[in-house]
């Protein structure tokens, strides 16, 4: 699968001119069919407004129109080139116009240039030019205006222009403004078009890879999930070997070892102790998360009173309960071991001559926010994070036995129930665990 495909503003030209091309051939074989129709129709109005002059004005629209078919069938020049089809149709309906302008006296000129007008109305509702094709026409239409006007009339340039004339100029330019806003606006919709399209197709393709790779670490997270339990499985025979080995050492030889072996012996078992720990911790830690328990209602109070009694502890330890809530919805395994791992945490870290352990549960419209704090020895900001890493101590001595395991697994926990758990500490000021989980809806 590639994932390569990424959305980009250049599209490339090919791709949305011909989309534009289609419209604007569309819209323009529209408006020709109209303006085949109405031109010869509009030979009326010559027969009123310049009768001697009709004859040859019909002659010329009916060429003119059959021009205009003869574009309009030409496929090639209407489909491969739609704006250049434009502007050659509009260059004969302005060429015919200009020679009937020409020839208008002064009592006429005025209609005349509405009627000119009308067809720049007509044309800026069809038409769909670049800037170039607008800037092209606009110099023609003065070019051929003012040929025709040396050539056939009779009225100075200052009288036609005051009569008309400046009007249908400021028509022209009007109307190719409106034509190149009409294009740039059409353009945009395509090129916005075609990106959505473009973004949806690379997102559909990042979600077909994104679904890969999540099948894909599931089966890595079952075959470690195995995996852990093979290792931890073989690994537990051999070590109930040795310390059975030990413990027939010490029942037959006891006698015959000197203190020296015997303190070996101790420290032998200590860290079969140590390792059987680590080897039910690894397990512990592959499991977490994988057993999903329906929600349910949960009474804080005796919850947290169940976890308390399951904690080792003794005579130095107080825990200070600070929770108004009755009872939540929640995972009650996943919360037990939480706060089961968060306390003994707190306790077997904290050196203090009366251990102080504080609970504290708040209720916010989102989630259930717990706390856990101490007034252990603190911990630095620079560990913050690490403390959440599997294997992670943070003290060297052996004052206690710590596999590192029991904050990563509180944590991975709490974030499989989409909550998130942190921590606030700093050395001397004890060390203050929070974890939040969202509320069930």
């Amino acid at each position: 699968m590639n994932s390569s495909v990424t959305p980009s503003k250049s599209l490339p030209a090919q791709g949305w001119s011909n989309e534009l091309n289609k419209i604007i051939c569309k819209y323009l074989s529209i408006g020709t069919v109209i303006a085949i129709i109405l031109n010869p129709i509009f030979g009326l109005v010559d027969f009123m407004t310049l009768h001697e002059h009709w004859k040859q004005f019909m002659v010329l629209r009916v060429v003119v129109s059959l021009f205009m078919t003869a574009c309009l069938l030409y496929k090639p020049l209407m489909k491969e080139r739609p704006q250049l089809a434009g502007l050659v149709i509009l260059g004969a309906v302005t060429t015919q116009d200009a020679y009937f302008y020409s020839l208008a006296d002064s009592s006429i000129i005025q209609q005349l240039s509405l009627a000119y007008m009308a067809d720049f109305v007509g044309a800026s509702m069809v038409l769909m030019w670049s800037p170039v094709y607008a800037i092209v026409f606009i110099i023609y239409f003065v070019i051929v205006n003012l040929v025709f006007h040396s050539f056939y009339s009779g009225m100075p340039l200052q009288d036609f222009l005051s009569e008309g004339g400046l009007l249908v100029l400021a028509g022209a330019v009007f109307t190719m403004a409106m034509v190149v806003f009409r294009y740039h606006s059409v353009k945009s919709m395509i090129i916005s078009k075609m990106e959505l399209i473009r973004s949806n197709e690379w997102m559909a393709v990042q979600n077909e890879i994104i679904e890969q790779k999540s099948a894909e670490l599931q089966k890595s997270n079952n075959r470690l999930k195995e995996f852990a339990y093979i290792v931890s499985h073989d690994l537990k025979a051999p070590l109930r070997g040795i310390r059975n080995i030990a413990s027939w050492i010490r029942e037959d030889c006891g006698n015959s070892i000197n203190e020296e072996g015997m303190t070996h012996l101790k420290l032998m078992d200590k860290q079969i102790i140590k390792m059987e720990n680590l080897i039910k911790a690894v397990l512990e830690y592959s499991k977490a998360g994988t057993t999903r328990s329906q929600a349910e209602w949960i009474n804080l109070d005796e919850l947290i009173k169940d976890v308390i009694e399951m904690v080792e502890v003794d005579n130095r330890t107080r825990f200070n309960i600070r929770t108004h809530i009755p009872q939540i919805q929640g995972t009650r395994i996943v919360l037990s071991q939480v706060l089961q791992n968060l306390l003994s945490n707190s306790i077997k870290h904290n050196d203090k001559e009366i251990r102080e352990v504080d609970i504290d549960v708040i209720e916010n419209d989102e989630s259930i926010n717990f706390v856990v704090s101490d007034n252990g020895p603190g911990i630095n900001p620079a560990d913050h994070v690490k403390i959440f890493d599997l294997f992670q101590t943070l003290r060297g001595d052996n004052s206690y036995e710590s596999t590192g395991i029991g904050l990563p697994v509180a944590k991975k926990m709490i974030e499989e129930e989409g909550g998130n758990m942190w921590l606030e500490s700093k050395p001397g000021s004890g060390a203050k665990f929070y974890f939040s989980l969202p509320k069930v809806k």
